[in-house]
């Protein structure tokens, strides 16, 4: 099953041109890790497919259902709002700031959207938070405020979080970029036990060791553009264009 389908996608932000026509599917179980230089479009893709951000052209789908058709595609959104917005429930995003909120322990955090979006009591929103942290190994830190958590502990938390809304898909936009060194592995370990779980995710990462090992496929961007679309054996060990060659240089 296609889970996303994104077909011809241009998104400007004012003259300039950002997504130059990005066509990509990911099906369900599948890991995609996207990687590129700085401002090569890798957040803003991300971005468009949970429409944080709007798209100028193309087509975007999200488990079979067109939630948005811009420009001249010749096919008209026929999903309701509601089903936009429950379709968008089952989607969870991770962002490199954590984007906590500081005046809430970490279970409040987690049971934040239980309670908001899905309208379960409190005490369920409790179990479903409690579980959550259990999973990224947070349980003991659940009373805990955001101020006194690690860099790791709060994106740790912030994966809990979007777990708590029980996804199909998992979007992380370079989830370990704000970290210190030593921090990364607790939150990639994270990661790669949803990964052992068939989540489907898209991950956008700096993390060249983690894309290739725990990746279905590599998607390389460089100026807006997807150059390459391969398994991480075939991008790593034998690239086809000569930008990936330049790029993989410098970060392994």
């Amino acid at each position: 099953m296609t889970m996303i389908r994104m077909n011809n996608i241009h998104k400007y932000f004012g003259s300039l041109h950002v997504l130059q026509g990005v066509s990509l599917e990911v099906a369900k179980g599948e890991i995609v890790a996207v990687i590129g230089p700085s401002g090569s479009g890798k957040s803003t893709l991300l971005r468009c497919m949970n429409q944080l951000e709007r798209i100028d052209q193309g087509l975007l789908e999200i488990e079979g259902i067109v939630i948005e058709a811009a420009g001249d595609v010749g096919i008209k959104v026929t999903a309701t709002p509601q089903e936009v917005r429950a379709t968008y429930r089952r989607m969870g995003m991770v962002f490199q700031n954590f984007n906590l909120f500081p005046h809430m322990t970490a279970l409040g955090n987690v049971m934040e959207a239980p309670i908001s979006v899905n309208k379960v009591t409190k005490a369920t929103a409790v179990q479903i938070a409690e579980k959550q942290l259990a999973k990224v190994g947070l349980l003991e830190k659940k009373d805990t405020f955001p101020s006194k958590l690690s860099g790791g502990q709060k994106q740790r938390v912030a994966i809990a979080r979007a777990l708590a809304m029980n996804p199909d898909i998992m979007l992380f936009d370079e989830p370990t970029s704000a970290l210190d060194p030593e921090l990364v592995g607790e939150v990639l370990s994270v990661i790669k036990k949803l990964a052992q779980e068939h989540m489907t995710m898209l991950i956008v990462t700096h993390e060249m060791g983690f894309a290739k090992e725990i990746a279905d496929r590599v998607i390389f961007m460089d100026d807006g553009k997807i150059l390459e679309d391969s398994s991480p054996k075939e991008f790593f060990e034998n690239p086809r264009h000569s930008r990936i060659k330049t790029f993989l240089e410098k970060m392994l």
